[in-house]
């Protein structure tokens, strides 16, 4: 058995913290991860890790072990990354972790339209609304929607793609019967249906344009429905169940039918920033870079 590979997969376990958990990230089964670590000992003829029912430990020797294994894969990959630059074209397989409503809203255009731009390459998409950590997880890179600040780390970096505006729509017909709203205080008294990936579904803020640009308006609300998924809170818009709030792009459609109008257009909600975040490296992979750059350019202006 490949003595490299016996590193990387007991590196995944340590790392992982047992494994189960390193099973994503060496990309193999739990008995192929046990199979790679315990014939690592019987090839070294020492125990590297304590196993238990619930937790795994390194021994003495493992964490000697570790600490020079994770050397020596820090710097095959450091070669890899610097060659592949040098080549210029990326290739490989793309391993990719995204928040389910953002990949299924944005992200099968952009991604067919990236593999036709690059033929080396391919994609292993993953669909995950926690915030996943790349490096725990072992991906590439991982797709995350930032309200606020992007959170410091020593050990990943971050390239926005972009930024992503959010409005408010409502039926004519709902309008009609519960009037429509001209200032934002007046959403308390409607039904509102929220978007859920904002700091507080039940609380949104707005901003005046115009004669009251930059004054921020928060409004307590309430309704039937929270959700990240567009095509809910486009579809209970439409079917006159009240306000809803979230990305323009859940309501373009709509818009285009007839079917939703904007409320409060002279008012702006929070954008949101969409990362892609990737672990630091001294050479950044080619694969990235390119994802990343594409992303940029594909979404520019568009959301």
């Amino acid at each position: 058995m490949d003595r490299f590979e016996q590193m990387r997969v007991f590196a995944s376990v340590v790392e992982a913290g047992g494994f189960t958990r390193a099973m994503p990230r060496a990309g193999m089964s739990r008995a192929a991860v046990s199979k790679h670590v315990l014939q690592l000992e019987e090839r070294l003829g020492v125990r590297l890790l304590n196993r238990t029912t619930r937790q795994v430990g390194m021994t003495e020797a493992g964490r000697i072990f570790y600490e020079q294994c994770r050397r020596i894969l820090d710097e095959v990959a450091s070669a890899e990354q610097g060659a592949a630059q040098i080549s210029g074209e990326p290739h490989g397989e793309l391993r990719v972790v995204a928040p389910t409503n953002f990949a299924l809203t944005y992200l099968g255009d952009a991604i067919t339209e990236f593999l036709l731009a690059y033929h080396d390459l391919k994609i292993d998409l993953s669909l995950n609304d926690r915030a996943v950590d790349p490096i725990d997880g072992g991906y590439d890179l991982a797709i995350r929607v930032i309200n606020s600040a992007l959170p410091d780390s020593a050990s990943l970096a971050a390239t926005r793609l972009t930024t992503s505006s959010r409005i408010l729509c409502a039926s004519p017909a709902y309008l009609l019967e519960h009037g429509t709203p001209r200032q934002p205080q007046e959403l308390s008294k409607h039904q509102c249906l929220s978007y859920s990936y904002v700091d507080d579904p039940r609380s949104w803020r707005l901003k005046g344009k115009g004669q009251e640009k930059g004054k921020e308006h928060v409004v307590s609300v309430s309704g039937r429905i929270i959700t990240s998924a567009g095509q809910v809170l486009s579809t209970a818009a439409a079917a006159g169940l009240g306000i809803a709030y979230g990305p323009t792009v859940f309501f373009q459609d709509a818009i285009a039918r007839g079917k939703v109008v904007q409320v409060l257009p002279d008012y702006d909600l929070p954008q949101v920033s969409i990362y892609a975040i990737y672990p630091v490296s001294r050479h950044r992979s080619p694969k990235v870079t390119a994802f990343t750059g594409f992303m940029q350019k594909f979404f520019a202006g568009k959301l």
